[in-house]
């Protein structure tokens, strides 16, 4: 059928929150939820910092399909993608250009064992940062549905079949599932767990936690936030730095102290003026404490209490 099973959803969303993809391709379109999700958790979402980017003619991410069975196409799929590629995948996929992410959500299945492996090392071979594959842990004995012959389920893959993929890793969703990754060389590592919402008094030490940030840090001052990207997306600051950093993405925590000094000095440089550290990651002050030092030594902590501690980037003399 035009659609796929619900349950790998916040897992992907997760993966496209931590990857931050300029362009995606979403393989076997269907129905068009994976276009909805991917436009409104990339340019939608992004227009509560930017509210010109809720408008189509705005939006920065490049968001194509493949699909083989062009009777599923409405209006609303001509609304979502850029683009959408009528015909068989395992063909044009050879023709299309690099994207940061290869999605294909419930396709393999529906593939030869021998056409889905070709068309694995295709789509690889075409993503700059990763592919996402879901596809079922058991056998589903599906047939065509909808008049469509596509639908058929042709093959079961097993977690196995995936390690010819250097740092390939899987994940079973609902015990149902199989839910992979195949990141490219240098892509950081990536967490295949959504963060658990908190509650409670955790939840209220969050929510204070955030306005204490909007409190004391101008909406306009660059500043560093050391908060393994818990906070940072939630605010309305417009020059929140992630630590570590990378053409603006978070890239995880840093491997040692020296690394730590050496990226700070660089965000410093470009105009960094504060470095808040939230309380969700004071382990750094036993883990690097090398760097604790460092800040100590070098620059004035204007706040320290159990929600955070802020310090100024201008050097004491």
């Amino acid at each position: 059928m035009p659609s796929s099973r619900p349950n790998t959803i916040p897992t992907v969303l997760h993966l496209v929150h931590q990857l931050k993809p300029r362009s995606i391709l979403d393989v076997g379109v269907g129905f068009g939820k994976w276009g909805h999700l991917f436009r409104e958790y990339t340019d939608i979402l992004e227009a509560e910092h930017d509210p010109a980017r809720y408008q189509r003619e705005n939006w920065q991410v490049r968001i194509d399909g493949i699909e083989g069975f062009p009777q599923y196409l409405t209006g609303m799929h001509r609304y979502l993608y850029n683009e959408i590629h009528i015909g068989d995948a395992r063909v044009l996929i050879r023709g299309l250009p690099v994207y940061d992410l290869v999605f294909m959500g419930d396709v393999l299945e529906h593939m030869d064992k021998a056409d889905g492996q070709r068309f694995l090392q295709d789509a690889f071979a075409r993503a700059h940062k990763a592919v996402v594959i879901t596809t079922p842990k058991y056998e589903t004995d599906q047939a065509d549905l909808c008049g469509n012959e596509l639908e058929r389920h042709r093959s079961l893959w097993s977690a196995r079949e995936f390690e010819e993929f250097e740092g390939a890793v899987v994940k079973t969703v609902d015990r149902s599932t199989l839910l992979v990754v195949l990141a490219r060389p240098g892509t950081p590592a990536l967490r295949l767990s959504p963060p658990i919402q908190p509650a409670g008094a955790t939840a209220r030490k969050f929510r204070r936690t955030r306005q204490d940030l909007i409190e004391m840090i101008p909406r306009d001052v660059p500043f560093v936030l050391i908060d393994e990207d818990q906070f940072r997306l939630g605010l309305p600051h417009s020059h929140a730095f992630p630590f570590l950093e990378k053409d603006g993405q978070y890239w995880g925590p840093p491997p040692d102290d020296a690394v730590a000094i050496r990226e700070l000095e660089r965000l410093r440089k470009a105009g960094a003026t504060r470095l808040v550290i939230v309380w969700t990651c004071f382990w750094w002050r036993e883990h690097y404490r090398g760097f604790r030092d460092y800040l100590g030594s070098h620059f004035e902590q204007l706040v320290n209490n159990p929600r955070m501690m802020v310090f100024s980037l201008d050097a004491i003399e």
